[in-house]
């Protein structure tokens, strides 16, 4: 009687294993994200403008009081705050 519950646990477990990682391929698996400034609610990113089309052009700077310009988006800073998709979009 035990021995048939964890039995049917043990696969329950197995399926819900494989749900989280298709989830996991169609979501992205963005859990472990880096510090970068790209991924950074203070970071401002720069952009070019060429004809009527703006270009990103992978700098910018940070304006949680650091005062440092010329940011890349791959550097970190100690004021990272991870930015809130939805909120931060024009």
């Amino acid at each position: 009687m035990v021995a048939e519950k964890v039995q049917e646990l043990e696969q329950e477990n197995i399926a819900l294993k494989e749900q989280v990682k298709k989830l996991q391929d169609i979501c992205g698996n963005k859990v472990g994200l880096s510090k970068n400034c790209e991924y950074c609610e203070n970071f401002i990113q720069h952009y070019l403008k060429n004809g009527e089309k703006y270009y990103p052009v992978y700098t910018g700077c940070c304006k949680a009081g650091n005062r440092v310009k010329s940011r890349k988006v791959t550097d970190t800073c100690k004021s990272f705050v991870k930015k809130q998709y939805g909120k931060n979009f024009v």
